[in-house]
């Protein structure tokens, strides 16, 4: 969706019926970081929503905007296709040609960053990616998928509490590692990996969370992911490595959003599926800042309703149940 033309007129009609009150469009900005100090809450809701998205524009924040709506209309597909939109082409306005508004742009001008945050990333981001993903498997007993497991120091297995609920869940179960789609599109079957929960296990139902020794050392083949400061900077999208519905292990990185983050929960636009519970999501240094555990309509944050959601346990939970592991 672009910033001017039909396209932005039909936005701020969409946003102008879901806010018509100044006070749920002065609380929508609020809650995207957004100051409203600078837009006319004097007309009606079209001229109202007019000024509103024009400063979000000139913040770079339209982003900020529409992922905040889209968490309290989540079924609403107009809003969540201009988010979309927004998210794979930032849609900026290009300055006009220096000396009038036609004619060739100049050499110096033909390069632009096209949104207010650079997309730009260098190639040690696939790489670091790779790596961290070696850590990443599947949990499975004899019989069916259980969800997705990740490595950290120690040779210790985290996943969702309620994918390995109790000891006996964890005795009975394996992490498989290795098992992905190859270059050529060939599955590559992975190796699997018993658990010890006679050697060390914790769980917190409190926060749907579970941590278990591996029978065996893995870390040194496979790796172990590093988790994030419990008090990092506020997180603004997470990538997840995942073995949905039981499948090979996959990467969502598109439309990756955090829309909310607090000491109980992160939600988040990444996409997941059933069998996605215990996928590690990482920050932008690949270091693990949530672990996946639900997805669906969800409480919102401000406790009115529900949003269409996945959700996550923030990292300082984890690191708190890793702490009391017996040794």
């Amino acid at each position: 969706m672009s910033q001017g033309g039909p396209d932005r007129a039909t936005l701020i009609a969409r946003l102008a019926k879901l806010y018509p009150e100044v006070r749920s469009v002065r609380r929508l900005m609020e809650t995207a970081g957004i100051p409203s100090d600078m837009v006319d809450f004097g007309g009606g809701a079209r001229d109202v929503w007019h000024a509103a998205l024009r400063e979000a524009d000139n913040r770079g924040k339209r982003v900020a905007l529409l992922t905040t709506a889209v968490g309290e209309f989540s079924d609403d597909e107009e809003l969540r296709r201009a988010l979309s939109q927004a998210l794979t082409d930032p849609a900026a306005t290009p300055p006009a040609a220096p000396g009038g508004t036609g004619g060739a742009v100049s050499v110096a001008g033909a390069e632009k960053l096209m949104g207010a945050q650079s997309t730009l990333l260098p190639l040690a981001f696939l790489e670091s990616g790779l790596r961290a993903a070696r850590a990443v498997g599947l949990l499975r007993d004899d019989v069916e998928a259980l969800g997705t497991g990740f490595l950290v120091a120690g040779d210790i297995v985290v996943t969702a509490g309620h994918v390995l609920p109790d000891a006996a869940a964890a005795a009975g179960a394996h992490l498989v590692l290795g098992y992905q789609e190859g270059p050529g599109g060939e599955i590559v079957g992975g190796t699997s990996h018993a658990l010890a929960p006679d050697l060390g296990f914790a769980t917190s139902e409190r926060h749907d969370l579970t941590v278990v020794r591996a029978r065996e050392p893995l870390t040194e083949e496979w790796g172990a992911l590093t988790l994030a400061p419990p008090r990092a900077p506020q997180l603004q999208r997470v990538n997840i490595v995942q073995h949905p519905g039981g499948a090979p292990k996959k990467i969502a990185l598109y439309h990756n959003v955090v829309t909310h983050a607090d000491e109980h929960r992160v939600l988040y636009l990444t996409d997941t599926l059933p069998g996605s519970s215990g996928s590690p999501a990482f920050d932008d240094r690949w270091r693990v800042a949530a672990v996946h555990r639900a997805g669906g309509h969800l409480p919102a944050p401000d406790g009115t309703g529900h949003v269409y959601s996945n959700e996550g346990v923030p990292v300082r939970w984890l690191a708190e149940l890793l702490a009391t592991l017996t040794t």
